[in-house]
């Protein structure tokens, strides 16, 4: 059902996956004490699977009565947001490479992938309790 606890996690990964599409993943200082940073929506492949992710989360969360559906749909969520870990590392080295940098940092916004992570983990292991609920209270009819 809608008000279950999945549903929380599921509302929080969707938030989580839109605010990396905001926030920046890292910063660092040019040669002319100058202030370079690196945001999602630079890069068109990060931008796109962080939406996708956003909106795989919120049609999770309206597929209750189907919860197969929806469990397939959170495993989808977990294997995004690890390709989404593994390509944001891969395009901060690219941007690192690309500017000469004197020093940088990885900002706030580079969490967000394993904190997407953890949510469809949760929102996962939610689902399949309140599939083994359904089905001893089957068994007990």
């Amino acid at each position: 059902m809608i008000q279950r606890i999945q549903t929380v996690w599921l509302l929080l990964a969707a938030i989580a996956a839109f605010m990396f599409t905001q926030l920046p993943l890292f910063s660092g200082t040019l040669a002319g004490e100058t202030l370079q940073r690196f945001i999602p929506t630079e890069n068109l492949l990060l931008f796109a699977l962080g939406i996708a992710l956003t909106l795989l989360a919120l049609a999770a969360i309206f597929l209750f009565k189907n919860r197969p559906l929806q469990t397939k749909l959170a495993v989808f969520g977990i294997i995004g947001s690890i390709a989404l870990i593994a390509l944001e590392v891969w395009q901060i080295e690219v941007f690192k490479e690309r500017n000469p940098l004197l020093k940088g940092n990885y900002s706030w916004g580079s969490l967000i992938p394993i904190l997407l992570f953890i949510f469809f983990i949760l929102a996962l292991r939610n689902i399949r309790k309140d599939e083994k609920l359904i089905k001893s209270l089957d068994r007990l009819r």
